[in-house]
């Protein structure tokens, strides 16, 4: 897919054949926070479907760029005679300016299309569009695709799971001081002293890794209650309707503001155990999302993904989930207990692909974005 499409028909680069309509379809909004996952993913911002008529090969160039918050991208193709091409164009924005903007605004998309004559090249299209943006922080949870549908968008809330960020880092370090048998005795049955090191323990059972990782993400929820003292903040959040996009604090400005929604919290969350090494997930219900971890490393799909491998799926059992709007209020066993619960209620929405009410219930595999390039924002 593209952000951006133009047809351009015989009038362009043929010399005889019918009248080919010029179409356009523009996919927006476009969420600044996909942009550097887009490119892994080889999403073009504009794509040229190019025909051509004559009979003889010519050689076309396609440029396009973001007036202001880009340098030109340029693509050149040969097309042989009666031959249809893609031909698609990837640019690379101007960081340092994409990060200055802090609210919706139009970028000015301009492309031109030429054909080499054998001496230079010579222009023949040439055009403008509008293209909305959201900044940073915004998430977008489903884009138009230009033609009447609507590309999901769901999976790309892992963008904002940031295991890199040195405020994970440091609350990282704080959890270490959670790993102590005065908050739990099993950190001394299971060896555990001041340490976090995810699945890199060596073989346990499974019943062991299912304590062993709670152990962990008991330490960071410890930590998140106790030393940054962190409050659920109510914030209306839309999820999964065309059109609807919501603030997305990062680890750093949940930390810094002891305060998170159920995303923001979610988010939060998952970034510290993907940063330790454990699989994790984000669970988004229409008017709500939490969290969830992987006890063990052992591979496995989760429903709603494709699974060319034939790996084991994903069941309840394989999960610990967390409600992140607790912390404040209630110690880590509730916030497992309520969260676990919920999850078995929701489990048989993420796979009803009949049920129209079931759409918007997604178990996002924070891994398997990270797989398909969905990157973190830093």
């Amino acid at each position: 897919i593209a952000l951006f499409a133009l047809t351009l028909g015989c009038t362009a680069i043929g010399d005889v054949g019918e009248e080919e309509a010029e179409q356009i379809a523009i996919r927006e909004p476009y969420p600044l926070a996909f942009h550097t996952s887009f490119y892994s993913q080889g999403i073009s911002d504009i794509s040229f479907t190019l025909h051509n008529y004559g009979t003889d090969d010519r050689i076309i160039r396609a440029s396009a760029w973001y007036d202001e918050y880009s340098s030109k991208a340029i693509t050149t193709v040969e097309i042989p005679p009666d031959e249809r091409v893609e031909l698609d164009v990837m640019i690379v924005l101007n960081e340092e300016k994409v990060q200055a903007i802090t609210t919706t605004t139009l970028f000015n998309l301009a492309w031109l299309l030429q054909e080499w004559d054998g001496d230079s090249w010579q222009t023949i299209e040439e055009g403008t569009a509008p293209i909305e943006v959201y900044p940073m922080d915004t998430m977008v949870w489903e884009l138009s695709d230009g033609e009447g549908g609507t590309i999901d968008t769901n999976d790309y809330i892992a963008v904002f799971v940031t295991p890199q960020a040195p405020a994970v880092r440091e609350l990282l370090v704080s959890s270490k001081e959670y790993v102590d048998p005065a908050y739990d005795p099993m950190y001394e049955t299971l060896g555990l002293s001041r340490t976090l090191a995810g699945y890199q323990f060596g073989d346990l059972p499974g019943e062991a890794w299912y304590i062993h990782t709670g152990l962990h993400a008991k330490a960071v929820y410890n930590a998140l209650k106790y030393t940054y003292d962190v409050r659920y903040l109510d914030m209306t959040a839309s999820f999964a309707s065309l059109g609807h996009v919501q603030r997305v604090n990062t680890p750093e400005e949940s930390l810094r503001s002891t305060s998170a929604n159920c995303v923001d919290g979610s988010v939060l969350f998952a970034s510290a155990l993907e940063a330790m090494g454990i699989h994790s997930y984000i669970v988004l219900t229409p008017t709500h999302a939490y969290m969830a971890w992987k006890h063990d490393p052992s591979p496995a799909i989760a429903p709603g993904y494709d699974n060319p491998d034939g790996l084991p799926l994903l069941t309840p059992d394989d999960l610990t989930a967390l409600e992140t709007t607790m912390i404040g209020d209630f110690e880590f066993g509730e916030a497992v207990a309520y969260a676990n619960e919920q999850l078995r209620k929701d489990w048989d929405l993420f796979n009803d692909f009949e049920n129209p009410d079931a759409k918007d219930y997604r178990l996002i595999d924070i891994g398997y974005a990270r797989w398909d390039g969905i990157h973190p924002l830093r």
